[in-house]
C-alpha cells in the first residue's frame, strides 16, 4: 500500500481479488473510496466476512464472473494483483482486453507483478519464473516484456514504481488507455 496512492481514486475494481484482502486493506486506509471485488463465484463466495472484520463491506460491492470475458464497469482504477505472471500472453492480453473494454476514458490500470530484470540479478523473481513455468504455467517478465504486453493492447505506461523489497521485488505499473485509441 505504501507504494502507491489509492486515495485518489473514487472506485476501485480489484480483478481476481481472491477473498479482498488487498481492496479490504486500501479501503480501510482510504475511507473515501469505494471498491469493487471481483472474482470468480466460488473465491468471492468468502469475501464477506474478510471485508466485515476490515470494516470495509458496506463501501464494496461484491462481483463474480470470469475475467476473460468482461470486468465490472465504471471504476476509476483496476487493479491487478499478481495475476499476469499466471498467464502465457495470449491469456494476458485476454485479461488486458477485458479490463481496457471496462475502463472509461480516465480510469487507470495498476498492475502489481515481479520485475524479472537483467540475467543474472534478482534471484527471487528467477525462482518465481521457474515455479510458474514448472507448475501453473505463466510466467514472470521484464520491464520490456511488460511495456509489450500493455503496448499491444493501448495502454501506454505513465511510471512504474518498486515497492518495498521487503515485500518481494515486486513494481506497480501504472497505465492508462491510449488516448488515440478512445
Amino acid at each position: 500500500l505504501a507504494a502507491y496512492d489509492f486515495g485518489r481514486f473514487g472506485t476501485i475494481v480489484d480483478v481476481a481479488g481472491g477473498t479482498g484482502a488487498l481492496i479490504a486493506a486500501v479501503l480501510a486506509a482510504h475511507p473515501d473510496v469505494r471498491g469493487v471485488l471481483f472474482d470468480q463465484e466460488h473465491v468471492v463466495s468468502g469475501a464477506e466476512p474478510i471485508l466485515r472484520a476490515a470494516g470495509v463491506l458496506d463501501r464494496c460491492e461484491i462481483v463474480s464472473g470470469s475475467f476473460f470475458e468482461s470486468v465490472p464497469k465504471g471504476g476509476d482504477a483496476y487493479v491487478l494483483k499478481w495475476i499476469i505472471h499466471d498467464w502465457e500472453d495470449p491469456e494476458a492480453l485476454a485479461i488486458l482486453r477485458a479490463c481496457r473494454a471496462a475502463m472509461g476514458p480516465d480510469a487507470t490500470l495498476l498492475m502489481i507483478e515481479r520485475d524479472l530484470g537483467p540475467p543474472n540479478a534478482g534471484p527471487e523473481a528467477k525462482f518465481s519464473d521457474l515455479n510458474m513455468l514448472v507448475n501453473p504455467g505463466g510466467r514472470e517478465r521484464t520491464w520490456d516484456e511488460y511495456a509489450r504486453l500493455f503496448d499491444r493492447h493501448g495502454y501506454d505506461v505513465v511510471r512504474h514504481t518498486a515497492a518495498d523489497p521487503e515485500c518481494g521485488g515486486h513494481t506497480v505499473w501504472v497505465t492508462r488507455r491510449r488516448r488515440a485509441e478512445l
